[in-house]
Parts: structure tokens; sequence; C-alpha cells
């Protein structure tokens, strides 16, 4: 197979044809199609889908040609930025991510900042002027490598970053000065050795390490139990997406959010988003942290919001469908890095459909395909009517109203929906959790932002999600939770409300509803598309 069938390139100023989704995944042709656009994005390139089926044919052995595959891709990503991958003075960093052909989010694996070593910090240093953000980048880059490339538990890294809070009495990372953070990467990069082998310097070695690992994270338990629960097993395989970084953290006029071009789980028509400054795109999505909304970003940052908004009004118009961004501001400048169509509940996907048909922008045979897997006659709201015992408030991520016993675990939740609904509470949710989600009726998590991957797949699945209950800490080993002062033990009855924040103990009166008119309007199209001629629409990669 020739160079040309099993590498994709993307960027600004390129003329190439967008990449086809079932060659080079979703991202790489997205991000393709948006850049043909006139989307900012980063420039990067993609390997083939075929590559990883090859790797796990051979028993996890790359390729041949995947080092020259990467050194082309390395070489035109140079061309682009100007920058040299390992230069001493003005370093190229860049991203390794999935690009699987099916939605997945959050469940495979990703690894920013690579290219970097002691030698390549102090190139970032030069070309920036900012210590703080090379080392900063550092430490983040030693953490994930250490974890997605060499299987590093967390915990010790995490300790590093208690350690060094603690020596400077600050809360968080983001307020650590230039000596606290390059002694917290001196501290991880002695972790790194104490853990498993020397540190790889090499820049070539690194960026063919993670390739590897994204391959691998495929067949990963996780990645696993999603395509089990979104019944999309025979999925062939992942591509490996590498793009130059762009940085939410290199100084006050940056960040890194996510946004939805209309609420994905009322289906209003508005942005909704979480932003965080000072961030990488990771802390975003994985749901540890909670950001800003759409009114305070908005309020701070007015042009970028505009930006934003004309950009998802653009993509919403292109692909015909509610769009999930991921995007980063750094210093002042917006770079899009994903869109894909958005991950929405029942109710959602009706209130949407229906508005799109009368907007023009679908057919109503085209809402009758988007509504397939949609059970229409069991969409139902539930409204809280009155709930005596409120304990606790967090941010709502996803409507409904969920009651059900306290389940601490995702092996809880799966044994205890026999017996009746379970509610699935945690510090923050994982990819882990998965199959937990799934078996519970509702998610609720005492950190992280509505736009994260956990709240996302929850959406998907059709379950009421509460995020960044703060008043909520768990005692794990003692079965049982604290929220806002109520002790309540695994296995008791739970309310949450995910219109409002509210979490109430035990059970609420509710007032549950059916949408007629949007039903018996989808009902309509239904019946009508069997003597429709079928329509091929633009579709998301």
């Amino acid at each position: 197979m020739t160079e040309s069938r099993r590498i994709g390139y993307f960027g600004p100023n390129r003329l190439d044809p967008p990449l086809p989704a079932r060659r080079f995944g979703n991202k790489a042709a997205t991000l393709s199609e948006m850049a043909a656009l006139g989307v900012p994005v980063p420039p990067g390139f993609a390997l083939a889908v075929e590559i990883c089926e090859e790797f796990f044919a051979d028993d996890g052995v790359l390729p041949d040609d995947v080092p020259a595959l990467l050194a082309a891709g390395i070489e035109s990503l140079e061309e682009s930025t100007g920058l040299v991958f390992g230069g001493p003075r003005r370093p190229l960093l860049v991203s390794v991510r999935s690009g699987a052909p099916v939605s997945m989010p959050g469940i495979m694996e990703t690894v920013l900042n690579v290219g970097l070593s002691r030698q390549t910090v102090e190139g970032l240093l030069f070309r920036t002027g900012n210590p703080r953000f090379a080392w900063d980048c550092y430490r983040r880059f030693l953490a994930q490598f250490g974890q997605v490339v060499c299987g590093h538990e967390p915990g010790p890294y995490a300790a590093r970053v208690r350690e060094a809070l603690a020596d400077a009495g600050v809360p968080d990372e983001d307020e650590l000065d230039t000596a606290g953070l390059r002694q917290l990467a001196v501290q991880s990069e002695r972790l790194y050795g104490e853990l498993g082998t020397p540190f790889p310097t090499d820049p070539t070695a690194q960026v063919l390490a993670c390739t590897e690992a994204v391959l691998r994270s495929w067949q990963g338990p996780r990645a696993e139990a999603f395509r089990r629960v979104a019944g999309a097993l025979d999925a062939p395989g992942t591509a490996v997406t590498v793009e130059a970084m762009v940085f939410g953290n290199l100084g006050a006029a940056s960040g890194a959010g996510v946004a939805f071009t209309r609420n994905p789980w009322s289906g209003e028509d508005r942005l909704l988003l979480d932003f965080r400054f000072g961030a990488q795109g990771e802390e975003v999505v994985s749901g540890e942290r909670a950001g800003l909304d759409q009114d305070a970003f908005a309020r701070i940052m007015p042009t970028r919001f505009a930006a934003l908004q004309e950009i998802g009004d653009l993509l919403e118009r292109h692909y015909r469908d509610m769009q999930d961004i991921e995007f980063t501001i750094e210093e002042g400048r917006l770079f899009i890095l994903q869109s894909r169509a958005g991950k929405r509940t029942p109710f959602a996907a009706l209130t949407i459909a229906a508005a799109m048909v009368r907007e023009g922008l679908i057919s109503e045979t085209e809402a009758a395909e988007r509504l397939e897997g949609v059970s229409l006659e069991t969409i139902r709201t539930r409204r809280v009517v009155a709930g005596k015992d409120l304990v606790g408030e967090g941010v709502p991520a996803s409507g409904g109203v969920a009651t059900g016993t306290i389940a601490l675990s995702g092996e809880r939740a799966e044994t205890d929906r026999e017996y009746g609904p379970v509610v699935l509470v945690r510090p923050t949710a994982s990819p882990d959790d998965i199959e937990g989600i799934g078996a519970a009726s509702g998610l609720l998590v005492s950190r992280g932002g509505r736009t994260s991957h956990a709240a996302v797949v929850a959406r998907q699945m059709g379950r009421v999600c509460v995020v960044n209950c703060r008043s909520l800490a768990i005692d794990a080993a003692g079965h049982r939770c604290t929220i806002g002062g109520t002790v309540l033990r695994e296995g008791e009855v739970i309310t949450i409300d995910g219109d409002t924040g509210a979490v109430y103990a035990g059970e609420v009166e509710i007032r549950e509803e059916r949408p007629s008119e949007l039903i018996d309007a989808a009902l309509t199209w239904r019946s009508a598309r069997s003597s429709a001629p079928r329509n091929d629409p633009v579709r998301q990669a």
C-alpha cells in the first residue's frame, strides 16, 4: 500500500481533499473538512485505520512502515509551523490522539506535549519567554506519558502534586510558581525512573511509543465496554491523529473548553459551554474540573465567544446537526480541535430534530432518520413538584429526574439494578465507569463539568446527570457518603434533578408529561418516510 493511502494530512493552506472517515477516523476527517471551510484548526496528519487492524493481527507489533509514516507526517508539521521536532531553540510539540470511525468520547487514549525533554524544555522557554509555562508542560507530559504509555498508576504522580501544593501553601496547580512547577517536573521525572525504565528523551521514540499506546487502547477494557454498550463491536479499529500543539496554559488569555451548539438535554437553541483558563484540553473533558459557563465566558471574552458562535453556526449548517466542539484559546487566538455530532438525550434529539425541520436545515424524512433509534412513545419530561429533603445542589448536566438507591461503584450499580433503579454516586466519573453509568438511572459526581466525557456518555444513554456537587464527600470504605452534612449509606434512596441540579434524600413528588405535539409530528414523519425517496444528506465524518 502506498504512503499516500496510509497517511492523510490536514490543516490551513493545504489543498488536500477531505479525508474519508472510514479510513482515517472521525477526528481527522472532520478536521480536514473544517480546514477546507476556513475554520482555524492546528495542522496535523492521521495514520489509517488499517494500521490498527494490522497491529492486532500481528500480536501488537507495529507495521514496518509506521516509523517512516510518522517521520513524513512530522516533517509536514515542521514545514507548516516553522518549528523543529526536538529542536533545542524552537521545538515543535504534538498531541497524539485516537480517531475511530465511530464516536467514542473520552474512551481511548491521548498524549499531549509530545516532544518534550530537559533539552526541549529549555527550547520552549526560549521560544515563548515563559518559564512557568515550559515547566508546566513538561510535568504534565511526564505524568501523562508514564500513565498512558507505560501503564504507571496515577496515584504516585498525584501524590507529588499534593506535596508540591502543600509545600507552596496553595490549593491548585494553577497557583504554583515557576520554581514550584520546575521542582514538580524534576520530582515527576525521578518518579518515572523509579517506576520503570529511564524517561525516553528522543522525541522520535516518544511519538512512536505514543502511537503504539493509542493503538493498544482500542482493545483496552473501557474501549471494549463502550463498544459493547454502544452496539459497535464490529468497528474495525482506530486511526492515529497527530496534531501540532496549541496551548491553553500559555498565559492569562489562554484556556480550553468544550461547547455544544444547542443544549444537549433540553434541545434549546443556545450555545452551552464550559471553559477553563490556564487549562489544556484534557482537563476540561476528563471531568476532573469544572469551568466557566457560557454567560461568564461571554462577559470575559466577548470577541472569542462571538467567534465561537459564528463557527458553531457554520458547522451546524454544514453538517446539519448539533455540534460538540472542543476548542483552545492560545493567547487570545481561537483554535478548534474537534467537532462531532453532539450526544443528546432522547428528548433533546426530538426537540432538535423538530427545530431543524422548522429552520429548513433538514427535511422531515431526514428528521425521521435521525430519530430512528429513539423510542418516541416512551419520551417523557419529568419535573420535581415537591421535595422536602433537599440535601445538596450541583450543576445540571442531563435533564430529568432520577430516583434510586445509592451505588458508590460501577460494580455495585450493576448488581443493585436487579432490585430497582440505582443512582451512581462518584467523586468524578471516568470512562472506566461506562458500564456502571449504563446500569444506573442517574449519575451524581462531586467534581467536573457539564461537558466532561462522563456527562456526554450519560446523556447519550439517556441518564439523568448532576455534576460538581461540591458538598458531596464519599467514604467508599465505609460504604456511605455525605451530602450537605447529611450522611447517606450505600443502598439508601436519593433523587437527583438534572434540570435544576438539586439533590434530595429519599423520593420526591414528580410530574410527568408527554411532549405530545413533538411526538405526534415525529410519528407522522416516520409513517411518511416509507413512501418518500431516501435522502443522502451531508453526514459528519
